[in-house]
């Protein structure tokens, strides 16, 4: 950047206001009528028409143009990446660029500080935005407004000859760049908002500490998502969406977006809200914002303090098992239809619960039970990847000698046992230890043929 001169941007500001004389409709219009007045030979209409287009040369002669754009036109527009009409294309409320701030070191939202790069946008008189576009012009891939943020040197003798005037045109420049109100407003179409600057000021109902503040439309930032959203329909993406449906070619990623909505701004004139917003033709890209669909989980969830997975929680996941066996306790005995009942109830409640072991051992990261209070012998269960993780021999050799099996034998038949406890509280002794080891017997069946399945739960 150093290896700028004033003559480099000099020259860029030249060119361009040559290109924006030859572009006047105007000026093309008079160098028309002044070549049929030559071919005609009418005198009196060649020196009309050269005074004409010696006028418009005049406004776009370098000195005069500056004078006229950065002492009195240059307060007709502001510089900014927020606008205030963009809230209500009436409002008449500063807008505030950030370009000038420094970007904070950890970001925890996004904001219009979040994108690497992004665009200014001008807000204001129509007849104005010449000079934003020369704001826009480059030196070296360089803006002319970068320039101007940056302070380098070789701007300010590169606006005239005159230094004074020369000062006289960056300040004005800076003044509307960074944003310098004498006296900042909003409007009373724009939304505020009052917060208070402490919980004090919040529950005492009469401190008067509060903050206003005023959201602005965040145009640049829009600007971004515009961009992106409309990478959907270049060549590129069109082609690497067609060959998706190609079979011997290389795939490309490609992007698209769905349930995307459309809000206009400033109606049949969009400049009228930026000029960011005009060249997008108003529209502005709305992302879906609906709330997430949490999807909950048909098994339990084991929370940090559980000490025990055989509890309410389970029981109403093995729901149906449990009405089986319920309905087999309460109906009049008979042996054959007791012990068939009996098998189809305890067939239900284990392959439940060896779902349940199942889903926790495969979607819980190794080592997630070193914060949890379960009981040993469960956490060896349903955290076995444990044991492959560095300083986890004591938890392998547990694993390994398969003591904890018993123990989850024992959880089982006391969980069964308490379950049949509060279902039948007149019949507490009918549940003897030779049910209870019943009950441990099923459970050991259904770990060996899980075993033999090679099912990995055990």
């Amino acid at each position: 950047m150093n290896n700028i001169s004033w003559q480099d941007i000099r020259k860029v500001i030249v060119d361009f206001l040559q290109q924006r004389l030859a572009n006047n409709s105007s000026y093309k219009s008079e160098l028309t009528k002044l070549e049929k007045a030559k071919q005609a030979g009418d005198q009196n209409a060649v020196n009309e028409s050269q005074q004409k287009v010696l006028e418009f040369s005049k406004r776009f002669d370098f000195e005069n143009w500056m004078e006229d754009a950065a002492t009195r036109r240059i307060f007709w527009i502001s510089v900014c990446n927020t606008t205030s009409k963009g809230i209500h294309s009436s409002s008449l409320g500063n807008n505030i660029n950030f370009f000038t701030i420094a970007k904070p070191n950890e970001q925890q939202y996004v904001s219009s500080l979040t994108p690497l790069t992004i665009k200014a946008d001008c807000s204001g008189n129509a007849a104005s935005l010449d000079i934003f576009s020369l704001l826009n012009q480059t030196v070296n891939n360089k803006t002319l407004l970068e320039l101007i943020i940056d302070d380098h040197p070789a701007v300010l003798k590169a606006l005239s000859d005159d230094e004074q005037k020369a000062a006289i045109y960056l300040a004005n420049f800076k003044k509307v760049i960074f944003n310098d109100f004498e006296k900042p407003k909003a409007d009373e179409l724009n939304k505020q908002f009052y917060w208070p600057n402490s919980e004090e000021s919040y529950l005492s109902q009469q401190e008067d500490n509060y903050r206003l503040l005023v959201p602005l439309h965040p145009t640049s930032l829009c600007n971004v998502v515009y961009q992106k959203v409309q990478t959907r329909f270049s060549e590129e993406n069109k082609k690497a969406r067609e060959q998706r449906r190609l079979k011997g070619v290389e795939h490309q990623p490609y992007f698209t977006f769905h349930h995307l909505a459309v809000v206009k701004l400033g109606g049949s004139n969009p400049q009228g809200v930026s000029q960011l917003t005009s060249n997008q033709g108003g529209r502005n890209f709305l992302l879906p914002s609906m709330p997430p669909k949490f999807e909950r989980s048909q098994f339990p969830s084991i929370g940090q303090k559980k000490e025990s997975v055989f509890d309410n929680s389970l029981q109403y996941f093995c729901r149906f098992g449990f009405r089986l066996l319920f309905d087999m306790v309460a109906a009049p005995k008979n042996v054959v239809e007791e012990r068939d009942n009996r098998k189809d109830a305890f067939a239900v409640i284990l392959t439940l619960l060896l779902k349940f072991a199942r889903n926790i051992q495969t979607s819980m990261p190794a080592g997630w039970s070193r914060d949890y209070s379960l009981l040993m012998s469960q956490k060896l269960w349903l955290d076995p990847n444990r044991a492959e993780l560095e300083d986890e021999e004591n938890f392998k050799h547990q694993y390994e000698q398969g003591n904890w099996v018993v123990e989850l034998e024992k959880d089982f038949a006391f969980w069964i046992k308490n379950a049949l406890i509060e279902k039948f509280d007149n019949t507490k002794k009918q549940f003897s230890d030779a049910e209870s080891q019943e009950w441990r017997r099923e459970f050991r069946e259904a770990v060996k043929a899980s075993q033999r399945r090679k099912e990995g739960i055990f």
